[in-house]
């Protein structure tokens, strides 16, 4: 079959790889390989572990078979970059398990100046864009991507590259990271919360909210007392930012919170609303839909995707409607800069230092030696 490529291997057998494409079942798939009973006992033993019939086009699976006899061992489905899903025969029985990938993972200092965009920059360092949406992730508390950048802005970053047969399959964790903004340093280290939750902070143990809920888009209005309606032709405040981008964009809360209200909200439509610390509360309109669990008094992460872009409501094109409220009165989102979390605890301080100061050694190539990112 011309759709799988061949490697032998001496521990696992024969493997047969290739991805999924339209119009595939695993049914489908498998049925090239065994009779109907055996293939609706692996799709038994694979439910409760995870479901084949969620197989999703271009990801990646094996089947693996004995290279003398041909008979079926084992499938395997790449669920997604971290995990995935072994179904091996077993005497005469199916046994299926999750596993995570194996990945070689070395570290790269990667530099740039901004000429235009963050992507067009970190793709001149061939790099691959995923890469340009991390680090905006990284700074999206203190730098707005859709407005702030400027040509002549600088970055570099400590990240992982991960590797799987000598092939480049993508970047792990951003370990530190600098930008330099209109001739603004900002600087982000990766460091664990006291949740145990790995975080970034700046180099002085402090973390804001983001400057924006949606990374890459446009502004199409912004915070005015004064703006004519685009629906009702009439001039009144328009006491927040909206971004526009296409429907199912997935929007992110701007800071760690709990939800106090979801649900429908007149002309704002489908709308969340996060109750912050420090007096502060975020709302979020004009969703097409919230995502999976959200719900009253779920408490959610800064970054957390908390639903999608839409336009119900009064929205005459899919767009976020996006507020920030401090003591129960509407402020300009762009003028706001509170911390959003206290420092790092002084106990901790002196353990943090030593990551500032091994990421600053690594990015200017003092010691590349003796930094490990996992102790």
């Amino acid at each position: 079959n011309p759709r799988y490529t061949i490697e032998q291997d001496p521990e696992q057998g024969e493997v047969l790889r290739s991805e999924i494409q339209k119009g595939d079942t695993a049914g489908k798939i498998l049925g090239d390989w065994m009779d109907a009973n055996d293939l609706a006992e692996l799709l038994a033993a694979a439910k409760p572990v995870y479901a084949l019939t969620k197989v999703r086009f271009g990801q990646p699976f094996a089947v693996v078979r004995d290279p003398q006899t041909k008979a079926f061992r084992c499938f395997k489905y790449e669920i997604n970059q971290e995990k995935y899903l072994i179904v091996e025969k077993k005497d005469d029985r199916f046994v299926a398990r999750l596993e995570e990938i194996d990945y070689q993972t070395s570290l790269a200092v990667i530099k740039g100046e901004i000429k235009s965009t963050l992507s067009g920059a970190v793709t001149e360092q061939g790099e691959n864009v995923a890469l340009a949406i991390a680090l905006a992730n990284v700074f999206a508390s203190e730098i707005n991507f859709i407005s702030d950048l400027r040509e002549g802005d600088t970055f570099e970053v400590l990240v992982e590259k991960r590797f799987r047969h000598d092939a480049f399959e993508g970047y792990g964790r951003v370990l530190g990271a600098k930008f330099t903004n209109q001739n603004k340093q900002h600087t982000a280290y990766l460091f664990h919360n006291e949740r145990g939750r790995e975080t970034y902070y700046n180099a002085e143990g402090d973390r804001e909210l983001l400057k924006a809920p949606l990374s890459f888009l446009r502004v199409t209005s912004r915070y005015s007392m004064a703006r004519r309606h685009p629906v009702f032709g009439n001039t009144r405040p328009h006491q927040g930012i909206d971004y526009g981008a296409p429907t199912g964009t997935p929007i992110m809360a701007v800071g760690d919170g709990v939800i106090t209200n979801i649900g429908r909200a007149g002309g704002y439509g489908k709308q969340v609303i996060i109750r912050h610390d420090n007096g502060l509360e975020s709302l979020y309109g004009h969703m097409s839909r919230f995502a999976k669990s959200m719900k009253n008094g779920k408490r959610v992460r800064q970054g957390q995707t908390i639903g999608y872009v839409g336009a119900t409501g009064t929205a005459t094109s899919p767009h976020l409607d996006f507020r920030i409220r401090k003591q129960g009165q509407f402020v300009n989102p762009d003028k706001l800069i509170i911390p959003r979390d206290q420092a790092l605890e002084k106990r901790r301080m002196a353990d943090y230092k030593l990551v500032v100061h091994a990421v600053d050694a690594y990015l200017t190539g003092k010691d590349t030696a003796s930094y490990d990112p996992d102790t």
